[in-house]
């Protein structure tokens, strides 16, 4: 068995220590707290809500979400029309919280969870679409883990990238880096570069306030 890099470790640690943090940003627990997470962490439903019109957009019926954390993107594709999503997440306590998630929600026949690295997830089975939200600030390895997304892509690759800002971005690395978990940040021209050597098909590219949103089409 292939030991796990530092990175990965912790990652991993850092989230299976936090779930119900996380949770919270999809579930505030108070009116104050959702009003909150819809002015200033917008981008966590921004990068969701178009995963999903870009699924739609191009006739997604299926859909691997890789680093699915607690599994409310997950619920939320099932609930708004994709037949089958597999999450992946490499924390298990993130998984337990999904699929409890997805019993609740009446929609654990359409879902399906699995505690894992993705990196060393065999390819197989195929998806319509690949997505990876509020997951590629903490890869190491940018280009590898979106080449390995395409493998299991029919159509759609699409992922969310925390941009560079003169203040938040520092802050943010610092606050990470406090508590023991690595972040890495992205500029447009590093995004073409990467969409552009992984080379699956056609790439679009939309800013948002904490970065951008990139998916790239591959024509029928």
């Amino acid at each position: 068995m292939t030991r796990d890099s530092k990175h990965t470790v912790q990652v991993r640690d850092y989230f299976d220590d936090r779930v119900a943090d996380y949770d919270a940003f999809y579930d505030p627990p108070s009116h104050f707290a959702r009003w909150f997470n819809r002015v200033f962490r917008k981008a966590v439903y921004l990068r969701r809500d178009l995963a999903l019109k870009a699924a739609r957009a191009h006739g997604c019926r299926t859909m691997l979400d890789v680093g699915c954390g607690s599994g409310q993107n997950s619920v939320y594709f099932a609930r708004h029309g994709v037949e089958h999503v597999f999450g992946v997440d490499i924390s298990s306590e993130m998984i337990k919280l999904a699929r409890e998630l997805a019993e609740r929600a009446g929609v654990a026949e359409q879902c399906e969870f699995e505690q894992l690295d993705f990196m060393k997830m065999a390819p197989g089975a195929k998806y319509d679409a690949v997505v990876a939200c509020g997951v590629f600030d903490y890869v190491e390895r940018a280009e590898q883990f979106l080449a390995h997304m395409a493998r299991f892509a029919n159509r759609v690759i699409y992922g969310s990238f925390p941009g560079w800002t003169l203040v938040r971005t520092p802050l943010r690395k610092l606050r990470y880096t406090f508590r023991g978990c690595p972040t890495h940040f992205y500029r447009r021209r590093e995004l073409i570069r990467l969409f552009e050597n992984v080379g699956f098909g056609r790439i679009e590219i939309q800013p948002v306030p904490s970065g951008y949103l990139a998916w790239a089409v591959r024509e029928a």
